[in-house]
């Protein structure tokens, strides 16, 4: 099976949009920050991983990242890799995350993203609709990557 990684277009987002909420992931905000999203996609144009941030100023908030069980750990830093060069092109020096599974902390520290306080988030980041459906930062793993 032959994989292609790109940059999401709006011609994208319907695919995008199913692909999330099979995964029970929310679509708020994904038409707006399509641009910002990467995909790998199959030969068939089947979604296989998704990943997308959405940018305040300098800073940046990963999210949406999805990825089907049939992809490889290598597949997986290429789509991570390509994120974090989107984010630069548009700006982005500093990269937030937040999971809720403790098991993504560690692939995220070979990523070199490092755990900070909640807290510590840029305020325009945590206004942002994506953090805002989020029940109590609190009893999540906010973590931090700088991009130069």
């Amino acid at each position: 099976m032959k994989k292609q990684l790109k940059i999401a277009t709006m011609k994208d987002y319907d695919r995008i949009q199913q692909f999330l909420q099979k995964a029970e992931i929310s679509t708020i905000g994904v038409a707006e920050n399509i641009h910002h999203f990467v995909v790998i996609e199959n030969d068939e144009k089947e979604v296989m991983a998704t990943v997308g941030f959405e940018k305040e100023g300098t800073a940046g908030i990963l999210r949406s990242l999805v990825v089907s069980p049939a992809l490889m750990k290598s597949d997986i830093l290429m789509l991570f890799e390509s994120v974090v060069q989107l984010a630069k092109e548009h700006g982005v020096y500093e990269l937030y995350l937040v999971t809720n599974k403790a098991s993504s902390v560690q692939f995220f520290e070979m990523m070199n993203f490092q755990q900070i306080n909640h807290q510590d988030l840029p305020l325009g980041l945590k206004q942002r609709s994506y953090l805002q459906q989020l029940p109590d930062l609190n009893q999540v793993y906010v973590m931090a990557y700088e991009a130069m």
